[in-house]
């Protein structure tokens, strides 16, 4: 395993942990259609106590880049909230990101996760009638999931030197 995953340091101690809740959210999303609270909200209280006590956010984010990460977040996620393209979770996750990571990863984690949905929408429709899938809910992707990969594929980019013209 990479020592940059799992080293005690700050920001790099804390990947393995974010990684982990990442992968959590992706899967209760995925199997339950929706995203926890506690785990979104619990993220988010943690990001800000870590403020409050060492100046940034566990991934090295100061207080401005998170407060701009939020107001971005709500930038790109509440026109689709409104319009009952998204749901409530999918933004709360996305602040959540953004209190944890701060403007770059939110807006990497964001970027990848429309890319991965509109790539699973389109296999969908090209391959739904061929194969015979059909939506068994008639509700949306589960767009929680993918940004919570956006938000993994986000921190191990950043953490092992990554997409330098990103990050």
């Amino acid at each position: 395993m990479p020592s940059w995953l799992v080293s005690s340091g700050s920001p790099q101690g804390w990947v393995m942990g974010a990684l982990l809740w990442a992968f959590a959210l992706g899967y209760w999303d995925v199997f339950h259609r929706r995203v926890p609270n506690l785990l979104v909200f619990g993220a988010a209280a943690l990001s800000l106590v870590s403020l409050a006590v060492t100046g940034s956010s566990p991934l090295g984010a100061g207080g401005w880049s998170m407060l701009g990460a939020s107001g971005l977040a709500l930038l790109l996620t509440l026109p689709g909230y409104l319009t009952n393209k998204l749901g409530a979770g999918d933004v709360k996750l996305l602040l959540a990101v953004a209190l944890f990571g701060g403007v770059t990863v939110t807006l990497i984690t964001f970027v990848i996760g429309a890319l991965v949905t509109v790539g699973v929408a389109g296999a969908f429709l090209m391959l739904g009638g061929r194969y015979g899938l059909q939506s068994a809910t008639g509700k949306y992707l589960p767009f929680g999931a993918a940004l919570a990969l956006g938000f993994g594929v986000a921190l191990v980019c950043k953490q092992a030197g990554g997409l330098p013209w990103l990050l």
